[in-house]
């Protein structure tokens, strides 16, 4: 079978979420990154969470008219939407996407329905080569996964939940999420960019030093969820109440 029709059974296969293990023979699997699904919890990623298994297939459509990011690249299990690449890695392959460069793929690697949303779902996104050359001795990482790392377990899960029942409602349901870009270190100067590009045009005038931003979209759990006591409330000019998050360190 040759690239071209490797490829329409593999397109076709996400219509089922499994890929055939007859397909897999002249063909190997490039990764190109891994990460959790962002905004799991404001799509239909909950609902479908106990019918998901590791080794489904998940298809990538570009938003480029996402309000909130012009490289949105949404992420769809048997056509229905679960969230997005998270906005700190998917500019790269918006376009690779929209270029049509290459047949790009997500499977979901791992599932840890203990975590917080943010972290329930774990996916790999890659494309297919055929298998006739061998890679560099180095690049075992193209076709290696790597476990995630959690950062919303522990060992004692129900001290965590007790820590966290007081702040879960407002991390999920409200949107009145805010960051002070002059608390950003400067060796943390790329995270800062990301906010300052992606978010500049969202202004917020707190009642304390700083320049604050407002960040309505799930992309804030990328780089920053302190939670539980660590959340800080405050009031912009208005009297209006928001969240500030903070850089994990």
């Amino acid at each position: 079978m040759n690239r071209s029709g490797f490829l329409k059974q593999l397109i076709a296969s996400i219509a089922i979420g499994k890929l055939p293990v007859s397909l897999t023979k002249n063909f190997r699997k490039i990764y190109l990154l891994q990460c959790f699904v962002a905004g799991f919890h404001h799509y239909e990623g909950m609902q479908l969470l106990d019918s998901m298994k590791e080794g489904d297939l998940l298809e990538l459509v570009r938003e480029p008219e996402n309000e909130y990011d012009d490289c949105a690249i949404a992420l769809y299990l048997q056509g229905k939407k679960i969230g997005f690449i998270p906005s700190s890695v998917n500019e790269m392959l918006s376009y690779l996407l929209d270029s049509d460069a290459l047949s790009l793929f997500a499977v979901i690697t791992h599932l840890e329905k203990n975590s917080l949303p943010w972290e329930n779902v774990a996916i790999a996104v890659y494309f297919v080569q055929e298998v006739n050359k061998d890679l560099p001795a180095h690049a075992s990482y193209l076709t290696r996964i790597e476990a995630p790392h959690y950062r919303t377990l522990s060992k004692n899960k129900n001290e965590v939940k007790k820590e966290r029942v007081l702040t879960l409602d407002h991390l999920f349901d409200g949107t009145n999420r805010v960051i002070n870009l002059d608390t950003i270190p400067v060796e943390q100067i790329e995270t800062k960019n990301h906010f300052e590009k992606w978010y500049s045009k969202y202004p917020v005038s707190i009642n304390k030093p700083g320049r604050f931003l407002h960040i309505k979209d799930d992309g804030i759990y990328t780089y920053m969820y302190e939670i539980g006591d660590d959340i800080q409330l405050v009031k912009d000019t208005n009297g209006e109440e928001f969240m500030e998050f903070f850089l994990i360190k």
